[in-house]
């Protein structure tokens, strides 16, 4: 994978509040090392293929060995990166889609030059092996040894320093997001206190409205009785009244029919 694909400028994280947030710095610093990484890796690749040539020589080998002592400690310091990014993407309440689709793309873009890197070490310890160096020069093979054990330590210092401020911005990180995920509960807290109070305001305006409803529903049950009462005062008068009327039609009829005999008569 050619290094010049790396859409860099797709990886530099939007600036929010006038100076972003600390998982965008974190995007920012791990773009920053991948690039970094993959033009090591070019390098690398494009001084491997002199190996067996005429240009081979133990310079070159051990210009080769550190050069893959470094692009191995700043591998090691990425992938330190991408896990602390990932650590932070799972543990964030407040994750943006660029934000998701950035540690995506840096995610993908490691892996692949992870394995370029790995690709391009195999083929150059078989060639090494394949096309050993027939002499070396004695005089300079102690300088030699030297030097790349001085400039591996100094690779190692400046990666763990690199590793020790990465995992204090994610520490930092995850300290803003719970200061963040606090004030919240505490808002919630206070939401829930507020609809409690609402509630024993409306409890109390309710009680007051259904003791109306109990004297209204006693009321009402007294004057049932009452108008029952009065129904059965008028269903009594009513039988007296018919009973009455009943005596009075025969009555009249037997006078009726007593003239009509003495007519007859």
């Amino acid at each position: 994978m050619s290094f010049a694909n790396y859409d860099l400028e797709a990886q530099k994280p939007a600036s929010t509040n006038g100076g972003g947030s600390e998982l965008d710095k974190i995007f920012s610093s791990t773009s920053t090392q991948i690039q970094t990484f993959g033009s090591l890796i070019s390098q690398f690749n494009s001084q491997r293929r002199l190996v067996g040539s005429k240009r081979d020589s133990a310079k070159l080998r051990e210009k080769l060995d550190l050069l893959q002592t470094k692009i191995a400690g700043l591998d090691a310091a990425i992938a330190g990166l991408t896990v602390n990014i990932n650590k932070a993407i799972d543990q964030s309440l407040e994750v943006t889609e660029r934000q998701t689709m950035q540690k995506e793309r840096i995610s993908q873009d490691y892996a692949s030059l992870h394995k370029s890197f790995k690709e391009a070490l195999d083929q150059y310890n078989s060639r090494k092996t394949a096309i050993p160096l027939k002499s070396l020069d004695t005089e300079d093979t102690p300088l030699l040894q030297k030097q790349p054990e001085q400039q591996t330590q100094q690779q190692q210092q400046l990666t763990q320093e690199q590793i020790d401020q990465t995992e204090l911005q994610y520490h930092l990180l995850l300290t803003e997001e719970r200061n963040r995920e606090i004030d919240r509960v505490a808002a919630s807290v206070q939401e829930v206190n507020s609809v409690f109070k609402d509630l024993s305001t409306l409890v109390n305006q309710q009680g007051e409205q259904l003791d109306t409803i109990e004297e209204n529903v006693q009321e009402l049950h007294g004057n049932t009785q009452q108008a029952s009462r009065e129904l059965h005062k008028a269903h009594e008068y009513q039988k007296r009244k018919g009973k009455w009327s009943c005596i009075l039609l025969i009555a009249l009829l037997v006078i009726v029919l007593v003239i009509v005999l003495a007519v007859v008569s």
